[in-house]
């Protein structure tokens, strides 16, 4: 008989003989159904979430303080100094920004030469949880700080077996997949979509929620092109100023956007943006993915998983690279149907003299962009739906390895928490073979 294991339960650990204040509960690192530790349950830990009751703590030594990162770059100065005058100390500060990180560069200067928390807490160590693998740029900067640092973090963190948001919700009951609560039958996980061609409508999906300049920027030249018919496209949240400038250089004079919407995100039951949003992606071909950030910093989230989770060809605009990153890890990009060279590439049409060498986010959007719409306009004079069911195979070994990557061999929560922890964390598993598949 097959095991039904809560998400609860899915994956926990225990932190021994360590005295451990929590100034946020809620952090990523604590999170039991997003990408944290699950430690709840096992291990005593003592909160202080705001400073109303912060005397109670005064004269208290802590193996550990654990926050958010922006609880402490929200916090007044004049609170962060009740900790040097109540005496609250502690051996190990654990920051955590592991589910952000993009402003990394603005975070560590406001707690560390701002509010200099570490200070008032004595901290005799730093330990900083953010999802990038080279930190040369700021760590001379604060050389008494230990990043955490491994490759692909956050999707492999985002897309593991205990994220309800991408897997929680479905379990498969008497042979069919069905929605249920997303606590419930925590070891079925979503593997992806089935292989639908039939439903196939239109040429590409691009889903956009929060404002960003680089979605703007999308949309506007989507607009242009006369493409947003040709897909399902969304854009929650645009911006009121349809002015695109860096400092005193305007390049768009007016955006041509407005807020796009889908039917079925007026829905709350389909309006799961964490998750890998079967309702649109079995009907188009081209996962046309904005990433929350193309910033300096190299941050991904489970966005750029999604094409392959839902046996589409990718298009994604994240930092510089990430498809270059991706196609190392083993993805089939179908560079010899897709050109990406938007992923590095400037387009020669929009450079102008006197802002050439002006990055947005980073990376000069306004001149990749244009080049992946230029694609996508190309893309669409082809006969897509013959190329789609004539690559099913490679297709679906792409979805095959988010499995192999994500679920099968997937240690980021061991390497996590060792690094917090060190030899104080002992883990408690759910093995793949109690692991079930599900297809949406």
């Amino acid at each position: 008989m097959e095991r039904k294991i809560s998400l609860n339960n899915l994956f926990k650990t225990k932190i021994n003989n360590k005295r451990i204040l929590l100034l946020e509960p809620g952090c990523d690192l604590q999170n039991l159904g997003f990408c944290g530790l699950n430690f709840f349950q096992t291990t005593k830990t003592s909160k202080l979430t705001n400073v109303t009751n912060i005397e109670s703590f005064k004269n208290t030594h802590w193996d550990y303080i654990i926050s958010h990162v922006f609880h402490i770059r929200n916090m007044r100065r004049a609170d962060a100094s009740l900790f040097e005058k109540y005496n609250i100390t502690c051996d190990t500060l654990v920051l955590d920004e592991i589910g952000e990180g993009f402003s990394l560069d603005g975070d560590a200067k406001r707690v560390f030469i701002d509010v200099e928390f570490d200070k008032k807490v004595k901290a005799k160590k730093c330990k900083w949880l953010a999802p990038f693998y080279d930190y040369s740029d700021i760590q001379p900067r604060y050389p008494n700080v230990e990043f955490f640092s491994e490759k692909f973090t956050t999707p492999l963190l985002f897309c593991g077996k205990t994220n309800h948001m991408i897997h929680g919700g479905f379990g498969e009951v008497n042979g069919e997949v069905v929605k249920v609560h997303q606590l419930q039958l925590g070891n079925h996980i979503v593997a992806g979509l089935k292989w639908k061609p039939e439903e196939k409508e239109k040429l590409f999906m691009s889903l956009n929620n929060d404002v960003r300049p680089h979605r703007s920027l999308l949309i506007h030249y989507l607009t242009n092109e006369n493409l947003i018919e040709k897909g399902y496209v969304s854009y929650l949240n645009p911006p009121s100023d349809l002015q695109m400038k860096l400092t005193d250089d305007v390049y768009i004079e007016k955006l041509n956007i407005k807020r796009h919407t889908l039917p079925w995100e007026g829905d709350t039951n389909n309006m799961n943006r964490f998750g890998i949003q079967n309702i649109v992606a079995e009907k188009t071909y081209i996962d046309v993915v904005t990433e929350s950030s193309t910033g300096h910093w190299p941050f991904k989230t489970e966005k750029c998983l999604k094409p392959f989770y839902n046996l589409q060809f990718p298009m994604i605009i994240g930092h510089g690279g990430i498809m270059k990153e991706l196609r190392e890890l083993g993805f089939d990009l179908f560079d010899d149907i897709i050109n990406h060279e938007y992923d590095t590439h400037k387009h020669p049409k929009y450079i102008k003299s006197s802002i050439q060498n002006i990055e947005l986010d980073g990376w000069n959007d306004n001149l990749r962009i244009p080049l992946l719409v230029e694609e996508l306009k190309r893309l669409s004079t082809l006969n897509i739906k013959k190329i789609y069911e004539d690559n099913k195979d490679r297709l679906i070994k792409n979805q095959e390895l988010v499995w192999k990557l994500t679920i099968e061999n997937n240690d980021m929560l061991y390497a996590l928490g060792d690094f917090v922890f060190d030899n104080a964390i002992e883990y408690f598993d759910t093995p793949v073979e109690h692991l079930k598949k599900i297809y949406l």
